[in-house]
């Protein structure tokens, strides 16, 4: 199991309800509420062998994951959108950095794509079953993906920090276990998996004891929420050999996530900036 980083936060979990819905006129709030990982794709994608069985409904209530939300052309389409994005943000011949800012990421570039999204929730339809490619539209432009995100799981209500792109390099870029600072974002830490498989390792912060694993595939949209978001640290395995998944090595490819993260709602932190843009 990987080394965690530490880190400090100003605020505790419990302060931060964030983007509460009074009302549900469209539904959203109930289907947000009620989505949980099927049992097929926890018995392929999630090693629960480190936790209580009496936990791990919750655990798959609270850490989405969706193996095939981008259909191929959809990958290729999103890829190609994020480097080009990583190229004009950062230069083309610009080095992977070998640590970031709080110590946390290896070997890794990153951009904001501000102009994919807009802060507020989509109105667009969202699709029958989230978990399944049948009858869903193609999306073909990055903010079309955004916006079908939103739509697909999340209160429509909600606000958002403007997207992330994360390129981690091949064989070293990783991320050591860690919380996503409370007082930038809210109750939601979603991303697309683009490039290669990755396996994410999530640690209890109070009990280093209680880890699990999930096995992001490349085309995959997940997220955590909650309890995993707020409970438990997340990480990509930095060394190669350390990138297992139910004991077998992963091969680390160049990966490329893309993030959202729902904002904090400003009516319950007047004290703070929004952090929509």
């Amino acid at each position: 199991m990987s080394t965690t980083a530490t880190r400090t936060f100003a605020v505790s979990p419990s302060s931060l309800s964030s983007n509460t819905d009074t009302t549900d006129k469209d539904g959203s709030l109930h289907r947000y509420t009620h989505l949980s990982t099927p049992s097929e794709i926890a018995s392929t994608h999630f090693d629960l062998s480190h936790i209580p069985p009496s936990e791990h409904a919750q655990i798959l209530h609270d850490f989405i994951l969706v193996p095939d939300y981008l259909t191929p052309e959809e990958h290729d389409m999103m890829v190609k959108g994020a480097t080009l994005k990583l190229k004009r943000a950062l230069g083309k011949q610009v080095r992977y950095e070998d640590g970031h800012f709080d110590g946390v990421i290896t070997r890794y570039r990153e951009c904001s794509a501000g102009d994919w999204s807009s802060p507020f929730s989509a109105t667009t339809s969202p699709s029958p079953d989230p978990f399944s490619n049948n009858d869903k539209k193609e999306r073909t432009t990055p903010r079309e993906m955004m916006d079908a995100i939103k739509s697909d799981f999340f209160p429509s209500t909600w606000t958002w920090v403007s997207p992330h792109i994360l390129e981690l390099e091949a064989g070293q870029g990783g991320i050591k276990p860690h919380v996503d600072h409370l007082d930038a974002s809210g109750s939601v830490v979603a991303g697309l998996c683009l490039g290669s498989s990755a396996v994410m390792e999530l640690i209890h912060q109070d009990d280093p004891q209680k880890w699990f694993r999930v096995l992001l595939p490349k085309r995959s949209f997940y997220f955590q929420r909650d309890s995993v978001r707020y409970s438990y640290k997340h990480g990509i395995p930095i060394e190669p050999e350390d990138h297992q998944f139910r004991g077998k090595v992963v091969s680390k490819e160049k990966r490329i996530s893309v993030m959202l993260r729902n904002a904090l709602d400003p009516s319950l932190h007047p004290d703070r900036p929004s952090a929509m843009y």
